[in-house]
């Protein structure tokens, strides 16, 4: 059972709507429409009070700050919101993977992790870019305020939630 540090992003429609169609899995699995910090997280079991504590604490210490969904780009199999500046994300993305090094950022597969809002996947995605450019360019760029971190934890084998809530106060 797995968990994941991620920002989410209020009031996402038609975000979500496209999430819907085009990352279905994500979205029955209850995942909102999100930019991750890190993931995988602890798995489930590991998710401890002084772990917990840990995460209050630097999250805390963390001042909110805002970006932009400015436009749309693609992966081979991946359609995804571009958050503009990504600076803060990525600051606070690293500070994460320092901090717990025993949970590389999607199991050590990429050289760099770039910030971004997933759209569409395991799809076609030079195919479906257009279809989902379409729908959501009316929507950018879109103001998105970073006043905390959800963490999500599967609950139950493919089932999602939030466990907790990091409000940051730096």
């Amino acid at each position: 059972m797995e968990s994941a540090l991620v920002v989410v992003i209020d009031n996402a429609e038609p975000f979500d709507a496209v999430l819907r169609e085009f990352a279905v899995e994500t979205f029955e699995l209850g995942i909102p429409f999100h930019v991750t910090l890190l993931y995988p997280f602890a798995p489930r079991e590991e998710l401890s009070e002084e772990l917990l504590a840990d995460l209050r604490s630097f999250f805390a210490a963390w001042p909110p700050f805002e970006f932009d969904l400015a436009r749309i780009a693609v992966w081979p199999d991946v359609v995804y919101a571009v958050p503009e500046p990504d600076a803060e994300l990525r600051r606070c993305m690293q500070a994460l993977f320092d901090r717990f090094p025993q949970w590389p950022p999607y199991g050590g597969i990429h050289d760099e992790v770039m910030p971004h809002a997933t759209l569409a996947e395991d799809v076609e995605a030079a195919a479906v870019f257009p279809e989902i450019e379409r729908r959501v360019a009316p929507h950018l760029p879109r103001r998105c305020q970073a006043r905390d971190v959800a963490l999500l934890a599967e609950y139950e084998p493919n089932r999602w939630r939030e466990r907790e809530l990091f409000p940051l106060r730096g």
